[in-house]
């Protein structure tokens, strides 16, 4: 929508340029200005994009993307995961799931940052907590500012229950029994939630891995 300067609606979702889900082709035959994205650590990521390409890294809290991935996991057939939330806990915290550790991941967009005027970062926090200011960081960052009513638009849009209804209308590529009965890509898009799932000396693990590895390095940020 930053890109072409409308909060129109067009049939497609992110799942539709996904580089560890769809077939090059869908990529290559993608009318410019594309929107790629990806779940792809930076080491994996070619060295041409890094040159010549603007990249927005969305993090959020560990804890609440513990919580989310699970709730992925349970839901996706394709996953065959049926484990209980302590035991993938576990396997979370050790980096053994899917694309890996939360905190290497983290650490190497952050470290990339620092050098690459060409990479922004941001929270989901940020952008729940202010989206007209993240709306405002994002447009900027892109080179494509927009004007107070077109961000309203676009926030409006945006909001998390409007997408959550309207997403399997445009919703393309992924098959449609992707998901067990009663599996979503959307669930609660709140920031907290993760407090009722994880238990206080699971949060105190949380806690020690974020000190050590993300607030002992510099890497600060709100949630």
């Amino acid at each position: 929508m930053i890109l072409r300067g409308s909060s129109e609606r067009i049939p497609l979702v992110k799942e539709d340029l996904l580089l560890d889900w769809v077939p090059i082709e869908n990529l290559e035959s993608a009318k410019s200005p594309r929107l790629l994205s990806a779940h792809l650590p930076a080491k994996f990521l070619p060295p041409e994009l890094l040159k010549d390409h603007k990249i927005i890294f969305l993090n959020r809290n560990p804890k609440a993307m513990a919580v989310t991935f699970y709730r992925h996991l349970m839901g996706a057939k394709v996953f065959e995961y049926n484990g209980d939330f302590p035991s993938y806990f576990d396997l979370w915290m050790k980096g053994e799931v899917p694309y890996g550790d939360y905190f290497n991941h983290t650490v190497e967009f952050y470290e990339l940052m620092k050098n690459n005027p060409n990479v922004l970062i941001i929270t989901y926090e940020e952008i729940t907590n202010d989206q007209f200011k993240a709306l405002s960081r994002v447009a900027n960052f892109l080179g494509k500012p927009i004007s107070d009513q077109l961000a309203k638009s676009i926030v409006d849009m945006c909001s998390f229950d409007k997408m959550k209804s309207e997403k399997p209308l445009v919703r393309s590529y992924i098959p449609k029994d992707f998901f067990k009965e009663g599996g979503t890509l959307y669930h609660s898009g709140k920031v907290e939630t993760w407090k009722k799932w994880l238990t206080v000396e699971q949060s105190e693990r949380m806690d020690a891995r974020i000190q050590s590895e993300l607030i002992d390095r510099g890497i600060k940020f709100n949630f």
